[in-house]
């Protein structure tokens, strides 16, 4: 039997959630395989002369609801199976929050680091030439996403301008301030699920002083969200980054971390230099040296996996002890392990609605390119707040009445937009 995919991973999921739904053989097919899929192979000369090449992707899922609006990610890992699973997530994402996207993801398949900052704009530049007939403003949308930044957006932005001989701000967000960014989507993905745990420890009465969380990755979404929730009062007991981390049931300081992981590179970087920790500081500290597996099965409430997918797997979803999961990172838990966390009864607020902050703001980013404006940063936090808690009332609402986890309730509301959208256009009968 072959392993399962990312994308795999995502189609047992939907089909579960179809079941419930009961569309139409037509409307089945339509949602189980994307729209299109574009592959290119990039080439590059090296700083040396010599020459090597690089599979890419533009995977366009679904666009009944709007233009086609997902990342590009450069990562040795971004194979077609993960673009796929990740341009489908993206379609439901962008429905479940109800803005007026459709879903896709491009990637480049190595490692980034590896390249001068002249080979990256080459690359960059030249996945631009390759996919070029399949962009626009109101047909596909990419943005920024695992290891791509805003000024790789801004080469990107550039290069199409000069292959169409147009003035296009709105074909690509995620760009500088200075060349047509928002205000406010650096923080957005952290600052969404920050409106969404705010809103679900209201309700409940809960004191964010006596709520301990732990942190799975400090890249720009998990450091923001430690910030967001140390400035509101959360007990952040561990956070790590790719080298591992550090734990104390006291509580640890954000900006102490992020002070140290800039001058040594690592979070715990204050104690440890490589697999060599100063165990006396340490147990003065109160602090402990943990990996990223041993993070996730800590004593907490909140566990905020914000770094890598297929991390809560059937093998340790046994283990966690948090009561509630927001997903941060996209496709961090598994549907086996989802299983094993609904008969535990631990709560998971899901990726395609914990992190479509990020989307959101693009979106922001999209409507200001094409009216020429420049939204203030109260207007685009108000406006990023409005949508994220009416999505996750939404969500909740329809896992209460119709009794279902969290995650097959995001992907009822999505599916049910998605195929009105459909129906409307005349794809499927009505």
């Amino acid at each position: 039997m072959p392993s399962p995919t990312p994308y795999t991973r995502f189609q047992t999921t939907l089909a579960a959630v179809l079941e419930k739904l009961k569309p139409t053989s037509e409307e089945r097919s339509l949602l189980m395989e994307p729209q299109h899929i574009h592959q290119a192979r990039l080439p590059l000369t090296r700083d040396d002369g010599s020459a090597t090449e690089f599979s890419a992707y533009r995977v366009q899922f679904n666009n009944a609801r709007g233009p086609y609006k997902g990342g590009i990610r450069y990562h040795p890992a971004a194979d077609l199976e993960e673009v796929k699973a990740l341009a489908a997530l993206m379609a439901l994402k962008t429905a479940v929050v109800n803005i007026p996207f459709g879903g896709g993801k491009g990637g480049i398949q190595m490692d980034p680091r590896k390249l001068s900052a002249r080979e990256l704009q080459e690359v960059s530049r030249a996945y631009v030439r390759a996919f070029q007939p399949h962009l626009g403003t109101d047909i596909d949308v990419p943005a920024p996403d695992v290891n791509t930044t805003a000024d790789i957006m801004a080469w990107m932005r550039d290069e199409y301008e000069k292959l169409t001989h147009s003035f296009s701000p709105s074909v690509i967000t995620g760009k500088p301030l200075s060349y047509g960014g928002s205000l406010g989507r650096s923080a957005a993905t952290a600052r969404g699920g920050f409106f969404i745990l705010q809103e679900l420890i209201d309700r409940e009465a809960l004191d964010p002083q006596e709520l301990k969380v732990a942190i799975q990755g400090f890249g720009n979404a998990g450091g923001t969200m430690a910030h967001l929730l140390h400035n509101a009062g959360f007990t952040i007991v561990s956070i790590s980054d790719s080298q591992g981390g550090i734990y104390s049931a006291e509580g640890i300081d954000p900006v102490r971390v992020e002070k140290y992981k800039r001058k040594t590179g690592a979070v715990a970087g204050e104690y440890c230099e490589g697999s060599v920790c100063d165990v006396q500081k340490m147990k003065m500290d109160g602090m402990q040296h943990v990996t990223n597996e041993a993070l996730l099965e800590l004593p907490c409430d909140i566990l905020i996996p914000a770094a890598l997918d297929n991390v809560i797997t059937a093998e340790n979803a046994d283990r966690i002890q948090a009561r509630t999961i927001l997903e941060l990172a996209n496709g961090p838990t598994t549907p086996e392990a989802d299983a094993i966390l609904e008969k535990k009864s631990i709560r998971v607020i899901p990726d395609i609605l914990a992190n479509a902050g990020g989307v959101t703001v693009s979106y922001f980013e999209w409507v200001q390119g094409r009216s020429g404006e420049q939204w203030t940063a109260e207007r685009v936090d108000n406006e990023l707040k409005r949508i994220m808690l009416e999505g996750y009332k939404m969500v909740r609402r329809t896992a209460y009445r119709e009794k279902m986890s969290y995650r097959h309730a995001a992907f009822a509301v999505a599916l049910r937009r998605i195929l009105a959208a459909m129906k409307a256009r005349g794809w499927v009968a009505s």
